[in-house]
């Protein structure tokens, strides 16, 4: 390494008592102050900003969750809600058996037969096709079962 660039020679060349020693103005203090005032609320206003951007950023999302699943449950216009058909349906055939006594074990033993596919269906997950084809079969079920007992036809398997 060069001798004079170590501190012991850039000391002896220069003199540090013959540099000029200059006071800071008076007003320095108070700027550094205002300055890093001035650093502090831009900060907390960025911090408040992306904290409010994060909040709206989620409300967004659980809003979005819920028009699709909102989306999934509401019927197409013009098509049928064969869920609310045949729980309706199973109203007035239970009122008719109230009258008539209960239905025929053959007649059981296929709504017990639908009714498991569609627990099956959902227990698998299955597509809203799917599930919509269970309940009209299990709608059209129950409408032949009401037709049925208000024509008094006896209901037998063939």
């Amino acid at each position: 390494m060069p001798e004079d660039l170590t501190f012991a020679a850039l000391s002896q060349r220069l003199n540090l008592r013959e540099l000029p020693i200059a006071e800071p103005s008076a007003d320095l203090w108070p700027r550094i102050v205002a300055q890093q005032a001035r650093r502090r609320r831009s900060a907390r206003r960025l911090s408040i900003g992306l904290c409010c951007v994060g909040v709206a950023a989620a409300a967004a999302v659980v809003v979005l969750a819920a028009a699709l699943e909102w989306r999934q449950h509401v019927p197409l216009p013009g098509s049928v809600d064969w869920q609310a058909r045949a729980q309706a349906l199973e109203l007035e055939l239970r009122a008719a058996d109230a009258k008539r006594g209960p239905l025929p074990v053959d007649a059981l033993s296929e709504l017990a037969r639908v009714d498991a596919a569609l627990q099956a269906a959902y227990d698998d997950g299955a597509d809203r096709a799917r599930v919509g084809l269970l309940w009209k079969q299990r709608s059209e079920l129950l409408s032949a079962l009401l037709r049925a007992r208000r024509e008094n036809v006896e209901i037998s398997r063939i």
